[in-house]
């Protein structure tokens, strides 16, 4: 079978999506400055990190507010003084204008926790958005128009790495199940097997079906553990999935196409296409697991075609990275590229030692 090539957005399109994200980032750094305060400095291994530090309350002085690593963007974004409710309607047009172009959106309850994720401060903390949700943002970030199936879903997956949690001193203004039931009411927490006392998944049931999950992920460090790990600047725990450091380890700001724009955090493209191919082969035998492993790489196909053409060199390092993880990864993700239809498996080059190795060249 060909893989049809991708259709191409619009160049006005992805500008209307790129101005909608940094208003959308601009907005959540202008929703902290609004009551006052003052910018300042850390250095940290020589590195250069901005803070906001609220007025003193009742004489009790708030936390500092984490903004982020010092660069132009976020230098700009500090000295804007835009009205916020103006700036909002802004944002509001620009959605409209996005969504009758017929760009991806999530659905109502995803938006919604989306929202109320990033109003808490969960993605200016570097916390990353991962799953379908995540991969809505590809489409317009990279210029090509996805499919609206493979973005949907009923569940959204955040992760964190422990040490950033660590490192930003910062955390966000409620307990995670707190913040998702300013979303929606119906959400409650859900014990893990392995330690009732603590919950790294939090859902909305309707009877005993579950309509939408979220579940809070953070990469293994350390000896193996099957059990929750707290995660500070998020005020919860956090299960631990095989590979997921590899795909938190860069990330980049985009927004999802809800509300007034929500400011999120997804993982590189390159990252997120190659991860799909590891995750399609850890799935269960279920008819539903064996489901999502087909979307997993239906996702990972779309992405591959439009990255091998305008982002060679980032996919063949990121490639490159992965194989160099250990045999097991190695294996993983050799199985997954074979599980791509011929044309794509031909846009990753096949492991030094494998059966599938591509003729030599002059």
């Amino acid at each position: 079978m060909v893989d049809m090539p991708p259709e191409r957005l619009p160049v006005s399109i992805q500008t209307l999506y790129a101005d909608l994200a940094d208003r959308a980032w601009t907005g959540n750094f202008r929703e902290i400055m609004e009551a006052g305060g003052s910018a300042y400095k850390r250095t940290v291994k020589g590195r250069i990190y901005w803070y906001w530090q609220p007025p003193s309350k009742g004489g009790t002085r708030p936390s500092a507010k984490y903004l982020g690593p010092d660069s132009p963007a976020i230098r700009r974004r500090m000295q804007d003084r835009s009205d916020l409710a103006a700036a909002r309607r802004d944002r509001l047009e620009l959605v409209r204008c996005l969504r009758a172009a017929r760009l991806p959106s999530p659905d109502a309850i995803s938006g919604n926790v989306l929202s109320a994720l990033a109003e808490a401060g969960v993605f200016r903390l570097r916390a990353v958005l991962i799953g379908s949700v995540a991969f809505q943002c590809y489409g317009p970030l990279l210029g090509f128009r996805t499919s609206r199936e493979l973005g949907r879903t009923g569940d959204l997956d955040i992760g964190q790495c422990h040490s950033i949690g660590l490192a930003v001193e910062d955390e966000i203004d409620a307990d995670l199940l707190t913040v998702l039931q300013r979303a929606d009411p119906r959400f409650e927490a859900v014990s893990s097997p392995y330690d009732t006392r603590r919950a790294a998944r939090y859902a909305v049931r309707v009877g005993q079906q579950q309509i939408f999950s979220v579940d809070i992920l953070m990469p293994q460090r350390g000896s193996p553990r099957l059990g929750p790990t707290k995660l500070r600047a998020l005020k919860g725990h956090a299960q631990i999935p095989c590979y997921l450091d590899f795909l938190i380890h860069r990330e980049t700001k985009a927004v999802a196409v809800h509300g007034p724009g929500i400011p999120v955090r997804v993982p590189t493209p390159e990252r997120f296409a190659l991860h799909k191919l590891l995750v399609s082969r850890l799935r269960g035998k279920a008819t539903v697991s064996q489901a999502k492993a087909r979307k997993d790489i239906e996702q990972a196909g779309a992405l591959l075609q439009v990255l091998a053409a305008d982002r060679p060199d980032e996919l063949a390092a990121a490639w490159q990275e992965l194989l160099g993880q250990g045999p097991a990864c190695k294996r993983t993700a050799e199985s997954g590229r074979n599980a791509l239809s011929e044309n794509l498996r031909d846009l990753l080059a096949a492991p030094a030692n494998s059966s599938h190795r591509a003729p030599a060249t002059e």
